[in-house]
């Protein structure tokens, strides 16, 4: 009876201890380094999600009721399904993107790992529509579908689209009653903006910048302050009509993210204050700042501290998703005369997903096989005598 009685002042102390270190991880969390060494992360799921946003927010755009179903501006009314599914993209990029020079500081095969990933999906995707599905959907005869006088002939459309010179959005007789007309893939405009900022991660990494990280996420921020920040503050921007910069900036804050992950701390206590702050100043001259700021944390906690199940065999469909949901969209809303967004999102999620791993396994994931590809001389002067 005494050893027992002993014995509780122990368990006592234990439980006590366990709830102090709950209550702590909850509020403090871990260091961004920590967890992005760890191995463990929601990575895919975060992309999926962000690429399903980017859908429904463009079946918002497509059908009637937007206020209806555009449930985040009910929220924050500054702010867009879709924009939002963007901004989630381009910060987990910029995070991924810089974490990727930093442990592989090679460049050659950096740009080749991030041309293997941009284009031969998206070669595919332009093609298909420029030279097959178009054909079969346009309104035009075939012979003034392919007409080489036509400012918005399939070839141009293929080639500046697959080479990102110039984006292309037309093609003959194409969605031409639809509530968005003619505008066959609007989401290929980003696809340019996010090479361009592999680019400057490029650069800044051959540069070695990359080693002074404090002094580098300064110049970032600096540059999105000024560009950004200071004309939100006098009312000179927006950041529909600048949209580019806008995720542009996204991606600079992903790329300090990884540059400071050592003092960032990611935590769910932290996670839930700058959600209420942001609900609180949903209607206020704060509103998208803040929109901004829990737009950013979330990603970073969404891909670190909750313990979701994975995709099965790492499948990562968000890029198929992106390309193909747009196109697919138009077609249904011509063709099947759908115009509730609602509706909209339930029929083409499903093809979408098939046309995405369909895109990953025989396009995408076989590509990615060849970033650390050697020539063969190479091969054979690394073999042993």
């Amino acid at each position: 009876m005494s050893g027992k009685s002993r014995n509780r002042p122990a368990s006592a102390d234990r439980g006590q201890e366990g709830w102090r270190t709950a209550v702590l991880h909850f509020a403090k969390g871990r260091s961004l380094g920590d967890c992005a060494a760890d191995g463990r992360d929601n990575i895919l799921l975060l992309r999926l999600l962000a690429a399903l946003m980017v859908v429904f927010g463009h079946c918002v755009l497509a059908g009637p009721g937007t206020r209806v179903y555009a449930m985040l501006r009910e929220l924050v009314p500054q702010i867009q399904t879709h924009v939002v599914g963007l901004m989630m993209f381009f910060t987990i990029s910029g995070f991924l993107i810089t974490l990727s020079f930093e442990r592989h500081p090679e460049l050659l095969r950096f740009l080749r790992a991030r041309a293997l990933r941009l284009w031969p999906a998206l070669i595919v995707c332009v093609l298909a529509w420029a030279f097959v599905l178009g054909p079969m959907l346009t309104a035009l005869p075939l012979r003034e579908y392919a007409a080489w006088h036509r400012p918005d002939n399939p070839y141009a459309y293929a080639w500046d689209n697959a080479s990102l010179f110039r984006v292309r959005m037309l093609l003959p007789g194409l969605f031409e009653h639809n509530r968005i007309p003619l505008v066959v893939n609007s989401s290929l405009w980003t696809i340019p903006v996010e090479a361009t900022m592999y680019l400057w991660v490029a650069g800044a990494g051959t540069l070695r910048l990359l080693r002074f990280p404090w002094l580098t996420s300064f110049a970032i921020a600096a540059v999105f302050g000024v560009l950004v920040l200071w004309p939100m503050s006098a009312g000179q921007f927006h950041y529909m009509s600048d949209l580019k910069l806008t995720v542009q900036g996204f991606f600079g804050a992903g790329a300090i993210a990884c540059l400071l992950r050592r003092h960032i701390p990611v935590s769910t206590g932290l996670m839930l204050a700058i959600a209420i702050a942001c609900t609180l100043a949903s209607h206020t001259r704060h509103a998208t700042p803040m929109a901004w700021l829990a737009v950013g944390y979330f990603v970073l906690w969404f891909a670190y501290v909750p313990r979701l199940p994975s995709i099965p065999h790492d499948w990562d469909l968000s890029y198929g998703i992106y390309l193909w949901a747009w196109p697919l969209q138009q077609t249904v809303v011509e063709v099947g005369g759908v115009d509730d967004p609602l509706v909209l999102f339930v029929i083409v999620v499903p093809v979408l997903c098939a046309i995405a791993i369909a895109s990953w396994l025989c396009i995408e994931r076989s590509a990615l096989r060849l970033k650390d590809f050697r020539w063969r001389r190479e091969r054979l002067a690394a073999q042993p005598p």
